[in-house]
């Protein structure tokens, strides 16, 4: 990823690099970014899922799937504004995991001895996809000549080219009795591939919102993205959650929420 930025300075002197760029000339700024992205989902079938796991008596709980995420797009300025508008094209991962667990423990009068039982599950949603940003608008404030700050805030349309949903179970028992002991451990892992997951949206559009540091031709962007389209079709479809006979709620949704941290080099 810092081998980006090194190989444009081979151009251009060390010193030009840590220039800012004319940023309100009115001319387009390329920007080339690399990173990291923490992708997670937000939305109403996550209480549904804690409701499952509750009821299950498991400890479950979402985590972010860690991804990454290459762009490249440019800035142009209003005029002298330090007002800008600009356009990106993105490869980069959504998806999010969950990982539960459930065990039991206790004594046996009548065998003398105990028993412990645990399982657990995680699940995992990889995708990989192209975005497009057809229109961002930011502001760049400028300060100490070489430093700015900038603020931005735009649409993005993406399509998942490819992927998979994993899972992971363990079953394990033990027991200790004087008629014996046992310590039985069972294992599974599948996986499908997106485009045989059924009821699962390969598109999306939502919103980015960011803002970075510069330092030159240098840039930290860091941007939040929040998807509109729910992830799975059904989210009101009615489903059993456990518990009481009769105790079912809407499926709910999962939308796209990810954390994106990226380093970038302005041409």
């Amino acid at each position: 990823m810092l081998l980006l930025p090194l190989t444009a300075m081979h151009g251009m002197g060390v010193g030009e690099a840590l220039e800012l760029p004319d940023f309100n000339s009115g001319k387009a700024v390329w920007v080339l970014r690399a990173g990291v992205g923490f992708n997670g989902v937000a939305g109403s079938a996550k209480e549904t899922q804690d409701a499952i796991w509750d009821n299950g008596k498991w400890d479950g709980n979402f985590k972010s799937a860690t991804g990454y995420v290459v762009s490249i797009g440019f800035n142009k300025s209003f005029g002298t504004h330090p007002l800008y508008w600009g356009m990106g094209l993105d490869l980069a991962m959504r998806g999010y995991k969950t990982s539960a667990e459930w065990s039991k423990s206790g004594t046996s009068q009548v065998s003398g001895g105990s028993d412990y039982h645990k399982k657990t599950e995680e699940m995992t949603l990889s995708t990989y996809n192209v975005q497009f940003s057809p229109f961002t608008i930011g502001y760049k404030y400028t300060f100490l000549e070489r430093m700015a700050a900038d603020v931005h805030l735009g649409a993005y349309a993406s399509y998942d080219f490819a992927g998979d949903f994993k899972t992971h179970m363990t079953d394990q028992i033990v027991s200790t009795s004087k008629y014996g002991n046992r310590n039985d451990f069972n294992e599974n892992e599948s996986k499908v591939k997106i485009g045989d997951l059924a009821g699962m949206r390969k598109y999306d559009v939502g919103i980015n919102l960011g803002v970075g540091y510069w330092f030159g031709h240098f840039n930290l962007d860091f941007t939040w993205q929040r998807g509109f389209i729910p992830i799975y079709e059904g989210g009101d479809n009615e489903i059993s959650v456990g518990g009481k006979k009769g105790n079912k709620r809407e499926q709910g949704n999962f939308f796209s929420n990810n954390f994106q941290l990226r380093l970038g080099y302005a041409f």
